[in-house]
């Protein structure tokens, strides 16, 4: 079943209002999320270059197989932040929570989950979390860039005056998911029943990344055995999941799990029968178009899978 913080967010998605300034906790009020709220696992804390205590959760590495860019999530404690700096292209895509991001000589932006914002590169900028609650957001950026770093912190009483307005750039989301979920359901022979097909993110981003896109599952809904020529990864958001390469055992997936299919490589996904699921999916080497389906794992096959993780 879906996280209890799923149901809330609904709740406060449906009665917040736009706020156009006023002081930092005033504006980011309502929506705070504890630590046992979050989705994501947390990761390492980090070392210098923040106030407060940030963590650290790897996810994906660039590499010369999928050729996509650094990935992880960052997690803020209440009041934690960056300072401000630079770096190349990145993505913000929030995951849990509610946090500031400012770029320089613009007004701070309250974000919330499910926001998507893009950072382009060389642009000076900090984030972090509102003073009230804990802040997750996964990062897609260009780690070769040269040049970066944190210049100045951002001070308590810089952070403790803040005037925030809610981001510009939010979609309309009601909280069943972390991400918006696409209005109409998908159909395909290629499925054993409807999924729910988003783009969360297009090609054409700050961070060089192919195209992204959200796909929720009903109870019990997997798609065929496929292969993709360029390859693909999996970013589970919600509920349980699973994605198998032939010859391999089953992985169940939780949120914040990334499941990796090598280019031309026979695989499938879905979600499990007790639970909607919900992945960010992404064809990497998207120059790479060939995609060839074959038939789908049997009724008998789906009724086996585990529940849940096995035991490490």
């Amino acid at each position: 079943m879906l996280r209890p913080h799923r149901a809330l967010a609904a709740v406060l998605a449906a009665v917040m209002v736009l706020i156009s300034c006023g002081s930092a906790a005033a504006a980011a009020s309502g929506g705070e999320t504890g630590k046992d709220d979050l989705t994501f696992p947390i990761g390492m804390a980090m070392g210098s270059g923040f106030t407060g205590t940030a963590y650290l959760a790897q996810m994906i590495p660039y590499d010369q197989i999928y050729h996509f860019p650094q990935t992880n999530n960052v997690t803020f404690e209440p009041g934690a932040r960056s300072g401000w700096h630079t770096h190349g292209g990145m993505v913000i895509l929030v995951t849990d929570g509610v946090g500031y991001y400012q770029e320089e000589g613009k007004p701070a932006q309250i974000i919330r989950e499910g926001d998507v914002i893009q950072c382009r590169e060389g642009v000076k900028h900090w984030h972090g979390a509102t003073p009230d609650s804990w802040f997750s957001q996964m990062v897609i950026y260009d780690a070769a860039y040269q040049g970066g770093g944190n210049d100045e912190p951002v001070t308590d009483e810089y952070y403790n005056a803040l005037e925030a307005v809610e981001y510009e750039g939010r979609t309309e989301n009601d909280g069943s998911f972390m991400f918006p979920k696409a209005e109409t359901a998908m159909n395909s022979p290629t499925f054993s029943g409807p999924a729910y097909v988003s783009t969360l993110l297009g090609s054409d981003n700050v961070a060089g990344a192919p195209s992204l896109h959200y796909v929720v599952f009903e109870p019990g809904v997997v798609n065929n055995w496929h292969t993709h020529e360029g390859g693909q990864i999996l970013i589970a958001t919600d509920g349980i999941g699973y994605h198998q390469i032939e010859g391999e055992p089953v992985e169940v997936l939780y949120p914040g799990d990334v499941a990796f299919c090598p280019p031309g490589v026979k695989h499938w996904h879905g979600g499990s029968a007790d639970t909607s699921f919900a992945h960010i999916t992404v064809n990497t080497n998207p120059e790479m178009t060939g995609l060839e389906w074959f038939d789908r794992i049997s009724d008998e096959e789906y009724a086996q899978l585990p529940a849940e993780k096995p035991e490490a």
